[in-house]
Order: C-alpha cells, then structure tokens, then sequence
C-alpha cells in the first residue's frame, strides 16, 4: 500500500477541523468572561451559560459550598470554543455557591463566579392588632411564613417600628402612642425575601370622657347594690415610649369603673417576678375611689432591669380594692413600652496583681493574687484564667488553671493562685503570660495578658513547702457538719523549714515584710474562713522543723461547716510561716479544696395513710406528696416502687422531673400483697444533687398482711324464719327505740 504524503495528512487535519470542532483538544488555558445566572430562588433549578475561551470537551464545570464541603460536578455541554453549558439541580441549598470551570488538559481553572440561592419570600397572613385607640401604645402581632431575624415591619408614612423576632411564623413590633387618627398600611419586608403591605392599622379618636354624675342634695338611704366593682386599664401610654436597659419611663393610665358597685380603697402595684420594678423604691401607688362609671388617671413609673431584652416588653400591674360590704378584689393587666436594644458583651480584663512574697525566689512557692473586672454590659460565665506553660511559673498545689466563676457586668473578682517559680528563672522583671477564658452567650471567647514577675537573685538553698495531700474524712461536706481535715505537708526544697506554723486563715504580714532581716518588727493579722470555722482551737497549729526531703508533717484540725453555706466548691486557706535556716522568715498561702452540697430539704407525707394491716389479695393504694421546703429546687427524674411480698399494680416507675422551692408534687402507685406475713414497700426516689451527681431518698413502709378473706357460698339457702303468718311486734318502749337507732348508726345492731 502506498504511504500518505504530508500534504494528505494536512488537508484530512484541515477537514476534521471544520467538521468536529468540539472534540478537538484546544490549543491553549481556558478563560471566563462570563456566568449567567448568578441569582436563582431555594426550589429552582437552571442552567449555566459560560462564556469564555477555549473550552473543549475535557472542560469541567463543578459546584461548591461557600463555607466549605464537597465539590457537586455537573454535566457540560460544548456549544463552541467560546461557550459551554452546564445544568445545575433544584436541590440546592440557600446560600452562596462557588461555580468552579477548569480544564485539566489544557490547564487553566476560575473560581470567580458565585451562585446566590435566595431563601423563600415572606408570607404575611394577618396582623393584630387591627385598631388602636390614639395615644395609645401596644405591640403589634405579625402572623404568617418564612420570616426571620432580618425581616422588619414599618407603617408607611412613619418610621420603621422596632421588631423582635420571635419564630419563623412570627413577630412582634412596638406600636408608638404618638400616631395621628387615620389609617396606616404596615409594610413587613426582609432584604432577601421581599415584602407584604397586604394589611392597615387603624387609629381611632378616644371615647369621650366619663362625665361624673351630680351628687343628689339629699343622702338617699344606703341600698345594697346587687353586682360587684370591675375597675379596667381603658387607655396608657408611656413617656418616654422607648428606654434602654436600666431606663424609666413614667406611665400615664387611665382606670375605669366597668362594674355595678363603687370600689373603694384602690391600690396599684407592679407584678414581682419580672423585668420591671417600681421607680423610687414606691411599692404601690393609691388612687381616689370610684363610683359606677367612673374614671381616673394617674401615673406610675417603672425601672427597667440592666439585662431587659430588647423589643417591646410588658410590664404587670395588680389593681387592688373593695366593695362597700369588704369584699376584695384583685384585677391583673399589663403595660407595653418598648426596649431599645443594646449589643450585650462581656469584656474581662486584668486590672490588678500582686506577688506574695515580692520578689519571688526561684525554686520556691509564690501566691499570685489577680483582680479581673468586667468592663462589659453582660454576665461572663464560667471565668477560667490559665497560666501559660512556657514562662517562669510553674503549676502548684492546684495545677495552672483557676476557676473563677461568674462575673456580672461592672463587677470585678479577686483569685489567689498558689505557683512555683521555676529555678532557672533569671532574676529580675521577667514576663509571664495568662490566659482568660470565659463564655459569652454560650460561645468561648478567649483573652490573653501578661504580667511582670520581679525575680529575686538567690544563691542560697531554701525550703519550698507544699500541701502533699489532705482528707475531709467524706466525698462532700453539708452546711452545719463537723469535720477533721487530715493534711500532711512536706518540704520539697534543699533547705528545712524551722518551727512551722500552719494557720487555716490568711494572714497578713505588716512592718518586716513577708521575709524580713532578722530582728526586724513585723506584726500579723489573720483572716479566718467565713465557710470553714475551726472547732477546738484558735486555728493555728505548731508543727515544728519539717527536713527537706523526708516524709513531712501530718497534722489535724476540727472544724465546722457553715450553716448557710451553698453548694459548691470551697477553697480554704492555708497560710505556712516558718524559719530559714539562715533565721529569715517566710510565708506561703496555700489552700486546699472543699466540696459542700446542701442536701434537699424534702417532706415526704402519705395522702391516704397505709393501713397496719391488709388482706391477702386486697390492693393497698400508695398516695404520696413529696414537698421541697429547701431553697433551690431539687431535680427529681423518677420514683421506683417495690414490694417483697406481692405485685405493683400501677406506678411501679414515675417521672417526677423537678420541684421548685415551696413546691409540691405526688406520687400515685397501688401494690398487692400475694400472701400471709408482712410485706414491705419500699419507695426510691433518684434526683440529682447541686453538683449534677445521682443520688437517692429511700423511703420504706410495712404492712402486715393478715389471711385473704373467704369466698362466700351463694349455694346454702338462707335461714328459715318460721314460715307462718308475720307475729305482732312487741311494744317497745322509747328508750329501747333510741338505743337501737344509736346501736344501728354505729353498725352494731339493727
């Protein structure tokens, strides 16, 4: 066969060109000009038109979330070198989504284009509510779909009202109680999901007031007045209409009388409970009696609490009075002003240390007193401060982190944290960094800072005493318990510890210093625990020389739990005083940690009293009320109930769930005893204490079960009264007749 020349293969090269152009490779990267759509609603699908060059068929077009996750490949389809088309799905989600074209042949990739899924439009269904009186503020009710934290409310012509987002079906928006007579359309919008002005609020002129009748010149004659006092809020508002956390306003309302009886004696007072409380201390505010028909206004000013929500915000009122006969009355209403939101933050910062003993000594224990404030407008939850590991300080007795607690806004709270300077710190200010942590709204926030350590230069050998381990002689401690601390001390360090003294407290030290010369005049002062009293003793114990290096020290001390101590973890000072060997004193502050739960203060009353004794076969109804009369509520999650001789009928297990303070709740179960003997029922009650741990009430009943009753035989005929004629009844006398009818009331006779 005769080989193709070049000018053949040429010419067929030229033809497939013309002829197939998309499954030629291109010649060069590919480039985007253009993307189209960029914009679809969640629920819609489409396709991509690219516009660029060089696309080919090795050309790939892919979907990505924004926020990352896996890359979603879509088909493609050559128009030309210059376009390609790529149909994306109707399952997208709502968000951005990167558009990726790339071409791993040729090269050449963009990621510059990006598809927005719009979320549904707003749907509004109705508004409530429909009319208002003029002056008068309220809240606004917005029913329908769709909406959120976005979406806002305004009245045409007015400025937008102040919206809270209560769900995706609902919101509620702060009327003012300056609006004009007339007709408003409310207009609710969302940037993304578009608006509804489908419905109007309408604002109508006041009632007439009530014109008080004329008094008659001549007193009628008292007359009882069938009916009763109904004293209603017929119109308010509030000046100013809107207040910040922490702000008053002063509201103006106005009572009348609905009801067919004067009411006399009337009192105003603001609901406890809630976010608002009376201004100036006033608990409740009189206004003048009112005849039938008759009104009155008056003003009442309120205070907002610093962590009042923002949005429109209720305030409760108790109106109080009496009839003419001293029957009383009470009427609940409610007050809207509205709340200007304020951003709630929390901002911890590190106002205040101080080294104890200052300077520190390399090798030996130093206690870092630390003040951290909340400069913020919110609570930071669960403060923990951390010493950095790579300074000079070391972890102590306690380790290197410090639980704080909570800190309230504009609050500050003070921390010891006993250290260890390490050996090889250099003398002189060195730097030590700490860590801050706290919550914020549930979500860590995290604060560093740093802080100057004044290093002494020390070259001789010196005692480092430390806490080795301690014992309250229980798991956890109660308010009121006497306990023996059991605490051994050792000295880790190269030099002994002369004459020491260990004293439950802080002390002070004053005019020689924490390590004065010898022969210097200090004096001390000691802080005692105001949670941990010592029993027996002034609370300061001498132990002696304690050796370096050698087992240490075992020393006790009675004490006593206070009793209105709460639950939680206590830290009870330990303060070390000692000699040096070269006469120089010294003075460590420790602390060991204590665990106090307040037990639960549970009544536990039977309803219907268990009998002493029952039937074999009988059921026995077990009705208890379980009353919490502690101050915290317990959490109770189920009671069991058991019987070693028989069966449990009902309430064999019972969720209970939690019981507030001053609250009760009951327990409902029915046992039967299966023979002779006694039976014992035994009722578990698990809760969880203060510390979130299981525990148990247990709570033990015994019956004794005498023999099951005998079955009756309907077969045995009755007895034969004689069959003949009825005989007269004898004469009975009256007192015969009235101790038979005492004996028949008692059931011992006929």
């Amino acid at each position: 066969m005769k080989l193709w020349n070049n000018r053949t293969v040429l010419f067929i090269t030229f033809v497939l060109t013309l002829a197939l152009p998309g499954l030629l490779v291109a010649q060069g990267p590919i480039t985007v000009t253009n993307v189209t759509p960029l914009e679809v609603p969640v629920g819609q699908g489409g396709t991509f038109i690219i516009t660029g060059t060089n696309f080919a068929a090795t050309t790939q077009v892919s979907l990505s979330p924004a926020g990352g996750g896996s890359a979603l490949p879509l088909a493609v389809t050559v128009i030309s070198p210059t376009e390609i088309q790529a149909p994306f799905p109707n399952t997208l989600t709502v968000g951005q989504w990167i558009i990726s074209v790339s071409d791993s042949v040729v090269g050449g990739s963009n990621t510059a284009y990006t598809l927005t899924v719009l979320p549904p439009a707003i749907v509004v269904t109705g508004t409530s509510p429909s009319q208002i009186t003029s002056g008068q503020s309220g809240i606004l009710t917005i029913t329908g779909a769709n909406f959120r934290p976005s979406t806002g409310a305004r009245l045409i012509g007015v400025a937008a009202l102040s919206v809270s987002y209560i769900s995706p079906n609902e919101l509620r928006a702060a009327i003012p109680s300056n609006l004009a007579v007339g007709q408003y359309i409310i207009e609710v919008s969302d940037p993304l999901g578009g608006s509804s002005s489908s419905f109007t609020l309408t604002v109508v002129s006041p009632p007439p007031p009530t014109v008080e009748p004329i008094p008659p010149t001549a007193a009628p004659p008292p007359t009882d007045i069938p009916g009763a006092p109904n004293l209603l809020v017929r119109s308010f508002s509030a000046n100013p209409s809107t207040i910040r956390p922490g702000g008053t306003t002063t509201f103006t309302i106005e009572i009348v009388n609905q009801g067919s009886r004067p009411a006399l004696g009337i009192s105003i007072t603001v609901d406890s409970g809630g976010k608002f409380v009376p201004a100036s201390g006033i608990s409740a505010i009189t206004i003048p009696d009112l005849a039938v028909g008759g009104s009155v206004t008056t003003s009442l000013s309120v205070v907002a609490a610093s962590d009042t929500p923002g949005g429109p915000q209720t305030v409760g009122i108790t109106l109080a009075f009496r009839d003419f006969s001293g029957q009383t009355y009470t009427n609940q209403r409610t007050l809207t002003v509205n709340v200007e939101a304020v951003p709630q933050s929390s901002q911890i910062t590190l106002s205040r240390y101080q080294f104890n003993p200052s300077p520190v000594i390399p090798g030996q224990p130093v206690t870092i007193t630390i003040l951290l404030t909340n400069t913020g407008n919110e609570t930071a939850s669960q403060v923990l401060v951390q010493v950095a590991a790579d300074g000079i300080l070391l972890a102590g007795p306690q380790g290197s982190s410090f639980p704080v607690g909570d800190i309230r806004a504009g609050a500050s709270a003070s921390i010891d944290m006993p250290l260890i300077v390490s050996k090889t710190a250099k003398d002189g200010p060195q730097s030590q960094s700490i860590s801050i942590t706290f919550l914020q709204k549930g979500e860590t926030k995290n604060v560093t800072g740093s802080m100057t350590v004044d290093v002494a230069k020390v070259d001789t050998p010196a005692p480092v005493m430390v806490i080795d381990s301690y014992d309250a002689g229980a798991e956890s401690l109660q308010p009121g318990q006497q306990f023996t601390l059991t605490m051994t001390i050792k000295n880790i360090g190269s030099d002994d510890a002369k004459g020491l003294l260990v004293t439950f407290g802080q002390v002070d030290s004053s005019g020689g210093g924490i390590d004065p010369t010898p022969g210097a005049t200090s004096s001390t002062s000691t802080t005692a625990n105001s949670n941990f009293a010592p029993l027996g003793s002034g609370g300061t114990i001498f132990v002696g020389d304690v050796i370096a290096g050698e087992d240490g020290a075992t020393i006790t001390q009675d004490f006593i739990v206070n009793g209105s101590v709460d639950s939680g973890v206590y830290s009870l000072p330990v303060t070390l005083r000692y000699q040096r060997s070269d006469g120089s004193a010294s003075q460590d502050r420790q602390g060991v940690s204590l665990v106090v739960i307040v037990p639960p203060q549970i009544r536990i009353t039977q309803i219907n009293p268990l009998p002493e004794s029952a039937n074999a076969g009988e059921p026995i109804v077990l009705s208890m009320e379980i009353a919490n009369r502690g101050r915290k509520p317990v959490n109770f999650t189920t009671a069991a109930v058991s019987i070693d001789n028989g069966i449990i009928v009902s309430g064999e297990e019972t969720y209970l769930g939690p019981v507030q303070s001053s609250d009760t709740t009951t327990l409902d179960a029915s046992v039967l005893p299966s023979a002779e003997g006694t039976a014992t029922i035994t009722v578990t009650f698990n809760y969880t204490d203060d510390l979130n741990r299981p525990k148990q009430l247990v709570e033990t009943y015994t019956v004794e079960i005498m023999p099951p009753l005998p079955t009756p035989d309907f077969s045995i005929p009755p007895p034969d009264n004689g069959g003949g004629l009825p005989t007269e009844p004898e004469a009975v006398n009256g007192r015969d007749l009235l101790g038979r009818l005492l004996l028949g009331l008692l059931g011992l006779g006929s």
